[in-house]
């Protein structure tokens, strides 16, 4: 049985939908994130999986039905797949073949300018992940695989071994059929709806749309704000910050609204990660929304939209509580609320 045979066994028994293969020349060409030689200067090829998350619980978590149980599989499905990726690691070193994992989040290039804002990853779980037709570009920019959509986590270990590549997927085995209800789903207009970037790996170029500016994801994901624009609905966020449309507004909005976050009551509660630059801070999942919503098919993703949509508004009172209320009646309670609470939110 070839290696790449068993490799493929290993990560499906260890719970993984999919996996493919990547080398150093089908990511060649790319940016920073997809040199393999970073972590492992030997390194030849690299292994990319999947694991599913949960659809109830998602759809649960985007209607504001019930928030924790996406919340923890989200986290646990994150550490999990560093847990397989880790093990294969190990396991193929043995075999002779020294490899190391590339962990889920929060391993940034520190060597490169601005890292603390634009959080390049040491390798791109993203880049292996369609240069090995794992899967491929949604217009987000998140990888997905027909039957799953985005709502996948996705793992990578980099290997000394030299393993046979697998092709990247056509453009007509794409997930995506350009519904673009993930631009509509961002609170922080972080895409472009019809604009277009590329990045080429290996020779071949592959699309998604622009980035508006990446700080947008930080401010909304980061929970700092959650209201849409039009006032309807909003991420599990209470801040009620209008996200600008300068980048310079954006920083300076942000940068008010993560003092303020620092000041909000505070109630014990389970789960929570902490991200990038803000290690120091408990940091719960608000948003997440382009990823989860897409589910590859368009009546399925036009129903978890619907749900978003619909959700209302979370407030948080002054004791700490966070409750989830129609638009109007966040709006009320909002208005009627301390002056100094309230500023701590807009």
């Amino acid at each position: 049985m070839s290696l790449e045979k068993l490799i493929e066994e290993f990560l499906l028994e260890k719970g993984a939908i999919k996996v493919r293969f990547a080398t150093k020349e089908s990511l060649a060409g790319g940016p920073p994130s997809s040199d393999l030689t970073y972590q492992l200067p030997e390194a030849r090829s690299a292994i990319s999986f999947a694991l599913p998350l949960e659809r109830g619980k998602i759809r649960s978590y985007l209607a504001k039905e019930e928030r924790l149980g996406h919340d923890e599989e989200q986290i646990n499905k994150s550490i999990l797949s560093s847990k397989i990726s880790k093990e294969c690691a190990i396991w193929l070193t043995d075999m002779g073949h020294p490899s190391v994992r590339v962990h889920g989040n929060n391993k940034y290039r520190t060597d490169l300018e601005g890292w603390q804002l634009l959080m390049h990853p040491d390798i791109s779980h993203r880049y292996v992940a369609v240069a090995s037709g794992l899967g491929s570009f949604g217009w987000s920019g998140n990888v997905g695989i027909r039957g799953y959509g985005t709502a996948i986590i996705l793992g990578t270990i980099v290997t000394s071994a030299d393993l046979n590549p697998t092709d990247p997927l056509p453009e007509e085995d794409s997930f995506c059929d350009n519904c673009k209800i993930c631009v509509k789903s961002c609170v922080g207009n972080m895409f472009s709806k019809d604009e277009k970037d590329t990045v080429v790996l290996g020779g071949k170029t592959f699309s998604f749309a622009r980035r508006n500016d990446c700080t947008r994801c930080m401010f909304v994901c980061g929970g700092f704000t959650g209201l849409h624009k039009s006032g309807k609905w909003s991420t599990w966020s209470p801040g009620r910050y209008v996200v600008p449309e300068s980048k310079e507004d954006v920083l300076q909005t942000m940068f008010r609204a993560i003092g303020n976050y620092a000041k909000w009551p505070q109630l014990p509660s389970p789960g929570g990660y902490a991200a990038g630059p803000l290690n120091g801070m408990n940091i719960r999942l608000t948003c997440g929304n382009c990823c989860y919503i897409c589910w590859g098919n368009k009546k399925e993703t036009s129903k978890n939209y619907r749900l978003l949509t619909s959700s209302g508004c979370v407030v948080q009172r002054a004791n700490g509580e966070k409750v989830v209320l129609t638009p109007d009646e966040a709006r009320d309670e909002f208005e009627r609320m301390n002056p100094e609470h309230r500023s701590l939110y807009c």
